[in-house]
């Protein structure tokens, strides 16, 4: 069972490392949710709590990814398929959330398991991402104008890995999100005795647009293309 209708054809993605697929509750949801538990992986995400599959459905899956903006892909590493079969092969997830039909933007959210990190997964699974977002749609992609990738302004290996990737720092959005687990700046409790207020985070925004996507697709292949 897959999320709601998203504006544009959620199809598969993939090279020869990995395939991004849609993703399947049946499927890859209790993998997600004894990897997000076992090992704390919402630290810097401002994702909801979810210790069941219940409380996931409850409290992501229907009120964010059921929206036309919302997509959520399994990434599936073929080494470890081909190896032990793909139930052990599922690597983590790929987002595309706060999708803008009308102005062509989107934002791209990735989760990796401890298993697959720093290996090809994270570099191919935002390559191919990147390619179908911002390939013009006669070499089979979106033709959007701008993808986003956005963290916790601490989340350092996330910034890292967004300018490897070729994005753009563009700055700091101060308070920009809410962040109920994990990581967070100075809560107002602290400040005024304000009681039962979300923690927050300020939010380091990256970008790669359209007009500079010619210049950097080769880069970005070849690091697809690298041997880890």
């Amino acid at each position: 069972m897959s999320a709601g209708e998203f504006y544009y054809d959620q199809k598969v993605l993939e090279n020869h490392l990995i395939s991004l697929v849609p993703f399947n509750q049946d499927l890859h949801v209790s993998k997600l949710i004894h990897e997000v538990n076992t090992h704390d992986l919402l630290k810097y995400i401002p994702f909801p709590p979810f210790e069941s599959e219940e409380e996931f459905i409850k409290n992501f899956w229907e009120p964010v990814l059921n929206a036309p903006g919302e997509c959520l892909y399994a990434i599936i590493d073929k080494a470890t398929a081909k190896e032990s079969g793909e139930s052990n092969a599922f690597a983590g997830t790929m987002a595309l959330t706060s999708t803008s039909k009308e102005n062509a933007v989107t934002e791209i959210g990735i989760l990796i398991f401890p298993a697959f990190q720093r290996t090809h997964v994270a570099t191919n699974a935002a390559g191919l991402l990147l390619q179908y977002t911002l390939d013009p749609p006669s070499a089979g992609g979106l033709g959007l104008r701008r993808v986003e990738w956005k963290c916790h302004s601490e989340n350092a290996a996330s910034r890292r890995a967004a300018l490897r990737m070729g994005f753009e720092f563009e700055g700091i959005a101060r308070w920009h999100r809410i962040c109920p687990v994990g990581v967070s700046v100075e809560a107002l409790e602290k400040r005024n005795g304000t009681k039962g207020e979300q923690r927050g985070r300020h939010t380091a925004i990256f970008s790669i647009t359209w007009d500079e996507w010619d210049e950097k697709r080769p880069k970005i292949v070849a690091l697809m293309e690298r041997k880890y």
